[in-house]
């Protein structure tokens, strides 16, 4: 069992490599293929939008001409934005070249080849089938900031697509109900009582965390239904194997956005950052509000 977790926590990636709290998904193209198929998470697309605001503040910025009090100008810029301590930036930004290097010469090849392989129709299935494997989580933390209306309409969701859904191949809660994804993680949950972040950490393989939200991945992968399997039924390695399938399906719909970001980015280390941290604040000030 505590190979099980080991394993599902260093190759998972709801993120992808630099965002598994950060994903980068363009709304385009999760185009249904069929009525039971389910579009990706739209959330992912706050990210690329916090990311083009982002640089493209950088940009603007740097065709200003500097003003002559230039440090309260700057003083005023910081807290424009939440922030966020980075003590262990040397190190942080070593994990980021690592993961910018494992996405080009290893994620990214095999997500090329998964493409050409598997057509677009079964990713989504396949996409469908995972996103229903963590509905009892987001019950367990729509339940947890008492939002009690999206967890019932979680549960309502992940028990329709089981059976409807032929095992959550297909949103067919979405299509026949109308109930939409209700999205909520543990990292959020501890947001929703004012934990903040901690300290920011670039994490190997699953990307941009914080002290709060890396708690948060280990307690969703508790709510996690695979990770109660003997042992004997699923051993490390096939373990290993969904995850690594699950991290290449999700990113087989993004190849490019990520190449898009670093072009565009002045700084690529900070706009990951800033744009993780403000769209975590976005999601914890959602759960507060609804």
């Amino acid at each position: 069992m505590h190979n099980l977790i080991l394993a599902s926590f260093l190759v998972l990636c709801p993120g992808l490599v630099w965002a598994d709290t950060v994903q980068f998904i363009d709304p385009a193209h999760a185009l249904e293929t069929s009525a039971t198929l389910q579009t990706l998470p739209d959330t992912n697309a706050d990210i690329m939008i916090g990311l083009a605001q982002n640089n493209k503040a950088e940009g603007e910025e740097t065709k200003r001409p500097a003003p002559a009090e230039s440090d309260n100008i700057t003083d005023e810029v910081e807290e424009e934005g939440p922030r966020i301590a980075d003590p262990l930036a040397p190190v942080n930004k070593v994990m980021f070249h690592f993961n910018d290097k494992l996405y080009f010469w290893v994620l990214k090849p095999a997500t090329q080849v998964y493409s050409h392989i598997i057509p677009e129709d079964f990713r989504f299935i396949f996409s469908n089938a995972y996103d229903n494997l963590k509905a009892p989580a987001r019950v367990l933390n729509n339940l947890l900031q008492l939002r009690f209306k999206a967890a019932g309409n979680e549960l309502i969701r992940f028990v329709f697509n089981s059976f409807a859904g032929v095992g959550g191949l297909g949103d067919a809660a979405k299509d026949a109900l109308g109930i939409k994804k209700q999205e909520a993680d543990f990292g959020q949950t501890l947001g929703r009582y004012g934990i903040g972040h901690g300290i920011y950490i670039v994490l190997p393989v699953l990307g941009p965390s914080s002290l709060r939200d890396t708690v948060g991945v280990v307690g969703d992968r508790l709510m996690y239904p695979l990770t109660y399997i003997d042992e004997s039924d699923l051993t490390f390695g096939e373990a290993a194997g969904i995850a690594a399938h699950e991290n290449v399906n999700d990113t087989s719909f993004k190849i490019g956005d990520y190449e898009s970001f670093k072009e565009s980015a002045i700084d690529p280390y900070i706009s990951m950052r800033d744009a993780f941290v403000q769209h975590r604040k976005k999601e914890v000030d959602e759960a507060k509000t609804k």
